[in-house]
């Protein structure tokens, strides 16, 4: 009986190896019939990661539309012909208010050069955030994401977190944690000389 049982495990396991080691080398149905070549199949995959890994380097960013602190709605289209260094943060946050005189001064230097800061304050009140601006003296836009819907669409683990944009509208650069006035400006440098 023990020998039964052993004898029947491993035609399992080998039955089991065999369809796992099928299913990873073979062509899709649809491939193999419509002849598809290697460069459509690539474009194809290009797209796909597009769309499941919205945050890659060279991917169009997740489009949104947010409150400004004024309540206007303003979308990333707005911006599109700009460079944007989308900035998530908090006012709880001490990297963040550490971080926010550097984002202002390259926004102000920036500013006419199609450039622009977009601080997105992650589900905080309104009021909260407009009297952390004005005591602030912060100038570039500042928009709400009330229910931390844009920073999970950009998979936002912790604050603050930067995300720089070309004109096109696709990420070139992403910052985890806070950065120095020179770490945004060597940022935006390297984007603005591709």
């Amino acid at each position: 009986m023990n020998k039964r049982f052993v004898i029947i495990t491993i035609l399992v396991i080998a039955l089991a190896a065999v369809l796992f080691y099928a299913s990873y080398n073979t062509v899709p149905k649809s491939i193999k019939d419509e002849g598809l070549d290697e460069e459509k199949i690539e474009v194809e995959d290009d797209r796909l990661a597009e769309e499941v890994l919205p945050m890659q380097i060279g991917s169009l960013a997740p489009e949104f539309v947010l409150e400004t602190l004024e309540g206007k709605k303003v979308s990333l289209e707005d911006y599109k012909g700009k460079i944007v260094l989308i900035n998530f943060w908090a006012t709880w946050c001490p990297y963040c208010v550490r971080e926010m005189p550097y984002l202002n001064k390259l926004y102000l230097e920036n500013k006419d050069n199609d450039f622009v800061v977009l601080g997105i304050d992650v589900m905080e009140s309104k009021s909260e955030v407009e009297s952390f601006a004005k005591k602030g003296g912060y100038e570039f836009p500042i928009l709400l994401d009330k229910e931390g819907e844009v920073a999970r669409n950009y998979l936002v683990s912790g604050l603050p977190m930067s995300v720089m944009l070309d004109k096109e509208g696709r990420i070139r650069a992403i910052q985890m944690g806070m950065m120095t006035y020179s770490q945004m400006k060597e940022m935006l440098d390297s984007v603005r000389s591709k």
